[in-house]
């Protein structure tokens, strides 16, 4: 079966882009809710993941490393490092504002394990180096090993936030990337995992 996501990140705590993102995520058109971070506030991702009726998980952002540890660690699906089955068919790896040194070398061995790099999904915070990552002064400061990552395992699609005036879809290497900042554009996306791998569909979601 395919995979429809609503992928979703940096809201930094607006009411107008939690809401609208609550009201398309329980649309009926989706299977799955993803945030990659940068609520600013764990009452608000508590209430905008608990007011999502189907599955959901985050990442954090790096404006929400404050959050505690007994917060991360409880039932609101936010977390630093998450990967999780879906179906038995799909794998996703969020990567968030906070990972491990060994960030590369976890991500390789799940996707070898997953043994079907076409049915993982990777979502990070942070962009991967020169892809959805140039901020207003031209400069690019995206994450040498995210792009690493990219070409190396080769998963159905990458998504990421954090650089909010470089929204968009672009590809690497025949992997599409997307950045789904939310705060300057008021947009997401909505991505379909076609049942057979790879990516079916990607498509711009206004919310605000």
């Amino acid at each position: 079966m395919s995979l429809k996501i609503l992928v979703t990140s940096d809201f930094h705590a607006r009411e107008d882009l939690k809401n609208s993102a609550i009201e398309e995520a329980n649309s009926g058109e989706y299977d799955l809710f993803i945030n990659l971070g940068d609520y600013m506030d764990e009452d608000y991702a508590e209430e905008l993941f608990e007011k999502i009726e189907i599955p959901g998980i985050g990442s954090t952002g790096n404006r929400d490393m404050m959050f505690r540890n007994e917060f991360l660690d409880g039932p609101v699906p936010v977390y630093n490092f998450l990967e999780a089955e879906v179906d038995d068919e799909y794998l996703i790896i969020l990567i968030g504002g906070d990972f491990p040194d060994d960030v590369k070398q976890q991500v390789s061995d799940l996707v070898e394990d997953h043994g079907d790099s076409s049915k993982v999904i990777i979502g990070s915070h942070y962009p991967p180096k020169k892809v959805g990552d140039k901020i207003h002064s031209g400069k690019r400061i995206g994450f040498d090993q995210f792009r690493e990552m990219v070409i190396k395992e080769k998963p159905a699609i990458w998504m990421n936030g954090h650089v909010h005036e470089d929204f968009g879809k672009r590809e690497l290497l025949g992997t599409p990337v997307i950045n789904a900042a939310a705060e300057e554009t008021g947009k997401a996306y909505s991505v379909t995992i076609g049942d057979k791998g790879g990516t079916e569909e990607i498509e711009e979601v206004k919310l605000v």
